[in-house]
């Protein structure tokens, strides 16, 4: 006998009983061998590692099988690629939680100068929105200014609708300049009044 036989009887395994016990247990090799016995066949059936009860109870009760979905063509529909404005994503949840009130507001607020124009907008700006009175205040850096934006009211109105829709604000209430506080105390003077345009 040579060294090469007793290499090859050495890798043998004495208890082939013992060897198939473990064999049978161990799914990958059951599988392997069903597919070295289909191999030849063609059709043959492909042998099944676990049964169907067994795999159903692997899945549990929340989980979920993702599923890509397909167009009429049976290929992968991929339009999940196509990116969405934040727009497009977030109004769903703006309708579901009924901000849409709130987010038509701070739109009027936030492109306050689309609705009035750029000169405008330097000299005013929305300061608050009362929910209850649905009306707008605006403050303005000076007393003309505010007379200005008052003839303006109905232009401005019709501008807002056009952009958050109808009912949302139905009033503007609209300010001089905010001077501060006044002063208080027993040395105060009387002065000439505001002086919010010096002329």
């Amino acid at each position: 006998m040579s060294e090469q036989d007793d290499f090859r009887s050495a890798e043998r395994p004495e208890n082939s009983a013992e060897n198939n016990a473990d064999h049978n247990l161990d799914p990958i090799a059951q599988a392997l061998e069903g597919l070295r016995k289909a191999g030849g066949k063609p059709g043959a059936a492909l042998p099944r590692v676990a049964s169907k009860k067994r795999m159903s109870d692997t899945r549990g009760r929340g989980s979920r099988v993702f599923k890509r979905p397909t167009g009429l063509d049976g290929r992968a529909d991929r339009s999940y690629r196509n990116p969405k404005s934040l727009h497009d994503l977030i109004k769903p949840t703006i309708g579901r939680f009924g901000w849409a009130e709130d987010f038509a507001v701070g739109s009027v607020m936030n492109n306050w100068e689309e609705i009035v124009g750029p000169t405008v907008a330097d000299k005013t700006r929305p300061v608050a929105f009362d929910k209850r009175k649905r009306e707008l205040s605006i403050e303005c850096d000076s007393t003309p200014w505010a007379s200005n934006l008052r003839f303006m009211k109905p232009q401005i109105l019709q501008a807002i609708e056009r952009l958050a829709g109808e009912d949302i604000v139905r009033d503007l209430e609209i300010r001089g300049p905010d001077l501060g506080p006044k002063r208080k105390g027993r040395y105060k003077v009387q002065g000439r009044g505001p002086r919010d345009d010096y002329g």
